[in-house]
C-alpha cells in the first residue's frame, strides 16, 4: 500500500500574505472604477507629504504617512489587474514616480539631519539614497536586456517597511543604516547575477 501523495509546501511569502490581505480592498476600488494611475499619483502625493514631514524633524507623523504611501503604491498594480487595465503608461508611471517618491524620502531626511548638525546621519542617508536607487536602476537596465534580475536582498517594500517602523518607534538612524546596507548588498547581488547570466 503507497504512502498518500501531498502537495509540496509553498515558501511562506511576505508580498503574498500581504496581497491575499489587501485583496478585499483591491476588490472595492476595482468595483468604484477608481483608476490605477490616480492611485499612484496618490501615493506619491503621500510620500512627498512624508518627505517634508521628515525635514520639518515630525520624523514620527512622517512614518505613518510613509506608510500610507507604501499602502498605495502596492494597491496601484493590484488594482490595474483586477480591472484589466494594465498599460505600459501605467507601469511607465509607477516606475517613473516610484523613484520620485523615494528621492523626496531620502532629500527630505538629509535636509532633516543637515539642519540639526548630524553630518555623518546625512552622508548616510545619502548612501542609502545613491543604493537605493541603483537597485531599481541595476534590474530596470537588466530587463532592458531582456534579463530577468527580480532577485535581491531589500527591496522597495522593504525599505519603505524598514524606515516607517523604525522612525515610528524613534530609531530613524538605524533604519537608514538598514536600508543602506541592505541596498549596497542588493546592488552587489544584481549585478553578480546579471555578469552570471551574460557569461555564457
Amino acid at each position: 500500500m503507497g504512502l498518500p501523495h501531498r502537495e509540496p509546501r509553498r515558501p511562506f511569502s511576505y508580498k503574498e500574505t500581504f496581497r491575499q490581505l489587501i485583496r478585499p480592498l483591491v476588490r472595492v476600488l476595482s468595483a468604484m472604477r477608481v483608476r490605477p494611475n490616480v492611485l499612484t499619483i496618490t501615493g506619491w502625493a503621500f510620500s512627498v507629504g512624508a518627505a517634508v514631514l521628515f525635514a520639518m524633524g515630525y520624523t514620527k507623523t512622517a512614518g505613518v504617512v510613509m506608510l500610507l504611501a507604501g499602502l498605495f503604491d502596492a494597491l496601484d498594480g493590484a488594482v490595474a489587474r483586477e480591472s484589466n487595465r494594465i498599460s505600459a503608461f501605467g507601469a511607465f508611471l509607477d516606475s517613473t514616480l516610484d523613484r520620485l517618491s523615494e528621492s523626496a524620502i531620502f532629500v527630505g531626511l538629509i535636509f532633516f539631519y543637515a539642519a540639526s548638525s548630524k553630518p555623518f546621519e546625512a552622508l548616510l542617508t545619502g548612501v542609502a539614497m545613491t543604493f537605493s536607487l541603483m537597485t531599481s536602476y541595476a534590474r530596470a537596465r537588466a530587463e532592458g536586456l531582456d534579463l530577468r534580475c527580480e532577485l535581491g536582498l531589500l527591496e522597495r517594500a522593504g525599505r519603505v517597511l524598514i524606515l516607517s517602523v523604525f522612525s515610528l518607534v524613534g530609531f530613524l538612524t538605524v533604519g537608514v543604516g538598514l536600508v543602506a546596507s541592505g541596498a549596497l548588498v542588493t546592488t552587489v547581488q544584481r549585478i553578480l547575477h546579471v555578469r552570471r547570466i551574460t557569461k555564457s
